[in-house]
């Protein structure tokens, strides 16, 4: 089965995850294309609780293929999370607008490593700064 994430064309979020036959997706252009896409959006109804959680007005969207076993644009898409263009990837939505995403270890981190000494600590977003739990 293959799986595909309807995202928002205004904010890249991602709406819903569904499974498609691998023989539609073979039929249609195969894994990643655009044809497949385009196969997608024509053959999926919009889905109504979006529309009724949206005030009665479908967004539009757009489609990309995720895997589930992240063989393919970084990670498995999942609803909210924000679809990169640019790298051709998925990501989770950052905890606060300034943190850093890594790319390696697939996680957001503050804008301020954690210290290496001492702690454990405790990231504080209002002060931007780590605190030591240690002496608390």
């Amino acid at each position: 089965m293959a799986h595909f994430a309807e995202i928002r064309s205004d904010n890249n979020k991602v709406l819903r995850v569904v499974v498609i036959n691998n023989n539609d997706v073979v039929n249609n252009g195969g894994e990643l294309s655009t044809q497949v896409e385009t196969w997608v959006a024509n053959n999926i109804s919009a889905d109504p609780i979006i529309k009724k959680n949206l005030g009665g007005t479908y967004p539009e969207t757009y489609w990309k293929q995720t895997s589930y076993n992240n063989n393919f644009r970084d990670i498995y898409a999942g609803i909210g999370f924000i679809y990169d263009a640019t790298e051709d990837k998925f990501k989770t939505l950052p905890p606060h607008a300034d943190w850093v995403f890594d790319d390696v270890l697939k996680i957001w981190n503050p804008p301020i490593p954690v210290p290496t000494e001492g702690g454990p600590y405790r990231w504080d977003q209002e002060n931007n700064e780590w605190i030591n739990l240690q002496g608390l």
